[in-house]
């Protein structure tokens, strides 16, 4: 109920009373500042990230009573119900739960990052998910509990109370729907603050749990780290990618002994290393398993902000390129940080054949 529910009403809070219209943002920034408080815009909810969903519901926290007066002073029929469904401790209870995605928040900055291994990344998805299970205790309940009963005498709104229970007609036997014993604090405990906990926890796991995974952390810990694999691990890897085990032993030995003891070691810094000692020449089943290392991203997060460019450039090209010169700008967007060597390109190109040492 809280995963639905709860992100359609801020949504539909956003786009159709205040947010969607100059006028009425007015109102909402005129009351901020006569509260003497400093005026802040409401964020846009995304379906996706963490980091947004929890700055959203930040700001309707810590300025739910300017959204209640705006909405009393807007008097239209879409404010009047929308008032009525958040002057609720339902509501006021789910906006103080939402603390949990400060704690995703960080775990989805720190997966934004374009360097980090799917080590440290699984390291910092471990932290999270037993920081989540923390909260699930009762001094927490007890705290947002209190929190939000706070929140509601100051607002002057009812406190909770049990549902009606829904009946069985007595010609399908009677009796209730949900027949529970549970008091109206013990379903919030239940059925709200822990479901939602369980759920996030649930979600995380699901996302990091695939079988691959142990195997690219091994090759991490091949290619990154100064320490000799196992010689199960190295049977692992070899058994998964079908290489043959005593080829792999050797080149690691040979691999290990150049590396130096330099500390966060990243798969490019890895890659250069190897090229620049000529392994990728001498040591076959090792380039081989760092070509895999390259094709298995922890993350997607450069692609996203490359394409995301595109609607800097979309509206000056909207209406003058064809697929054509659209492709061709998003690639120079993608490779903008790579830096091109014209002259070994030059070099290159002239010691392919002998006739071009004549012209250039």
């Amino acid at each position: 109920m809280y995963c639905e529910f709860f992100p359609n009403l801020v949504r539909f809070y956003e786009e159709k009373e205040i947010q969607a219209s100059p006028k009425r943002h007015k109102v909402f920034e005129d009351l901020q500042k006569e509260s003497g408080i400093v005026s802040i815009s409401l964020k846009q909810l995304s379906d996706t990230r963490w980091a947004c969903r929890y700055e959203s519901f930040k700001v309707i926290s810590s300025r739910y009573l300017e959204i209640l007066n705006t909405l009393e002073k807007l008097e239209t029929g879409d404010s009047y119900i929308l008032l009525q469904v958040i002057r609720t401790f339902d509501f006021v209870f789910r906006i103080y739960m939402t603390e949990i995605y400060m704690i995703t928040r960080i775990l989805s900055k720190f997966l934004q990052r374009s360097n980090i291994t799917l080590t440290d990344a699984l390291a910092q998805v471990k932290i999270t998910i037993d920081t989540l299970k923390s909260l699930k205790n009762e001094d927490e309940f007890e705290r947002i509990w209190h929190e939000s009963m706070k929140i509601c005498m100051i607002n002057n709104i009812d406190e909770p109370h049990e549902r009606r229970k829904r009946k069985v007609p007595l010609k399908l036997g009677g009796g209730d729907i949900n027949s529970s014993n549970l008091t109206i604090k013990d379903e919030y405990r239940v059925n709200s603050f822990y479901a939602v906990l369980d759920e996030i926890v649930t979600s995380i796991k699901d996302r990091f749990d695939e079988n691959y995974l142990s195997i690219v952390v091994l090759c991490e810990k091949l290619f990154l780290t100064k320490v000799l694999l196992s010689n199960d691990e190295l049977k692992e890897i070899a058994c998964f990618y079908n290489m043959h085990y005593d080829d792999l032993r050797s080149e690691q030995r040979l691999y290990k002994t150049a590396l130096d003891e330099k500390k966060d070691w990243s798969l490019a810094a890895s890659t250069k290393f190897f090229i620049q000692h000529n392994f990728h020449l001498s040591l076959s089943t090792m380039t081989e398993l760092l070509k895999i290392m390259w094709t298995i991203p922890v993350n997607v997060c450069g692609c996203e902000r490359s394409f995301s460019s595109l609607r800097r450039i979309k509206t000056y090209i909207r209406n003058t390129t064809g697929q054509e010169r659209l492709t061709c700008l998003a690639l120079i967007n993608i490779e903008r940080d790579y830096e091109i060597d014209i002259d070994a390109i030059v070099a290159d190109f002239v010691s392919k054949k002998d006739e071009r040492k004549k012209v250039f």
